[in-house]
């Protein structure tokens, strides 16, 4: 069989990423170990490995043992080889981080969007800005952003973003304009999922799906290790799956959604809601008086206190989610769900109800074996798997 050049750059890429990621699992680890693991060639690691030594990500770090033969020398990340900028843009605003290769953040900037969302592009650029004036003296490689809504991963456009009613935005073209680096874009949960198998959960895991809760609900889905972005590249919007009947109007103009139940705003309104109705409540203490504070620190001390009010929504929310992530299972059969988000920092006191939940209403062949786990990467999900975006296309020919 011959290949053309475009093919042998294809496996180069693969293989290199492939190697990437065995070190960055693995730690210190000789190039036969990276052959063995791998199946392929010590010809193919070596000239790979040196490619990734010239170019910094990469380094000799001395000689291992050996049971018999030449001592291997031995190879590990360098960790700010390579820096990205993470950028996750959510509902209501924006957050930057400058992320290394090992998924550490190094620098980080939020802010709010200005004038409801309407001109967002330039709260981004000022949020890069901030981040970027941090550490001024570092290089920087690329930018990753991870964006709400359905993006177009092929003309590299936010095709539809409902908080912002917007459509078609040209929004890789105006930040690379603005800050001159190459800059990766996709949907924030696809952005999460990617960040989750190079720094999370998911490491060698083929198929799952990353839940993306916060602000809003999304879902990225990675088939055979790969991204699925379906047909219009909608696929994961596990937050419009209807789970309350004749329940309230959603962003998306249909009722009952997921998102208007199992998100920050949502779960706030009903702990808000409640105390108004005369529950009882340590929130109420915890806030002053000033229900309008209520965020999501506030409700995991309350949480911790044992406050049965936010227990008892933070178990219902986990209720809804299970019923959607039993969608989810039964139709895609993956190894594992991984919950992150914002909302995961409450993690420990949602989990048990989505695992029962979507374990209880899925088919038993389906969920045999299926793991529903909190991410790793927490509430950092969204900016270390922005800049992940950036990181899979090192090696980009």
């Amino acid at each position: 069989m011959s290949y053309t050049i475009a093919d042998r750059q294809l496996i180069k890429k693969l293989n290199t990423n492939s190697i990437l990621k065995v070190v960055l699992e693995k730690g210190t680890i000789s190039r036969a170990d990276i052959a063995k693991i791998l199946n392929l060639t010590p010809a193919t690691v070596s000239s790979n490995i040196n490619n990734l030594i010239q170019d910094g990500i990469v380094h000799e770090v001395g000689i291992g043992t050996s049971s018999g033969g030449r001592k291997p020398v031995m190879i590990e990340l360098n960790e700010n080889g390579k820096l990205f900028i993470g950028v996750d843009i959510h509902k209501d605003g924006v957050e930057a981080a400058i992320v290394n290769l090992a998924g550490k953040i190094l620098a980080r900037s939020e802010r709010q969007f200005s004038d409801h969302g309407n001109k967002f592009e330039d709260d981004v650029v000022t949020c890069i800005d901030d981040v970027r004036e941090l550490l001024p003296d570092l290089k920087l490689d690329g930018i990753g952003i991870g964006m709400h809504g359905i993006v177009d991963t092929n003309q590299n456009i936010s095709v539809y973003a409902p908080a912002m009613s917007r459509r078609n935005i040209a929004l890789k073209d105006y930040i690379e304009k603005k800050e001159s680096l190459p800059v990766f874009i996709d949907n924030d949960a696809n952005a999460m999922a990617i960040g989750e198998s190079w720094f999370g959960q998911a490491k060698g895991v083929r198929n799952y799906i990353f839940l993306n809760v916060g602000r809003g609900i999304g879902s990225g889905i990675v088939i055979n290790g790969e991204l699925f972005h379906g047909n219009r590249y909608a696929a994961g919007e596990i937050g419009h799956i209807r789970v309350v009947e004749s329940g309230m109007r959603c962003v998306c103009g249909k009722y009952g959604c997921l998102d208007t139940v199992a998100t920050e705003y949502s779960i706030i309104k009903t702990i808000i809601n409640s105390i108004h109705t005369g529950v009882s409540s340590s929130i109420t203490e915890l806030s002053k008086g000033d229900l309008s504070t209520i965020d999501l620190n506030m409700l995991k001390e309350a949480a911790q206190l044992g406050d049965k009010c936010v227990l008892e929504a933070l178990d219902k929310m986990g209720r809804y989610i299970g019923v959607a992530v039993s969608y989810a299972i039964n139709m895609m059969n993956p190894g594992m769900i991984v919950f992150g988000g914002s909302m995961s920092v409450l993690g420990e006191y949602i989990i048990e109800s989505i695992r029962s939940t979507a374990i209880n209403l899925s088919l038993e062949e389906c969920a045999d074996g299926v793991f529903i786990v909190i991410s790793s990467l927490r509430d950092n999900a969204g900016v270390v798997g922005a800049a992940s975006l950036g990181m899979q296309n090192l090696f980009k020919e």
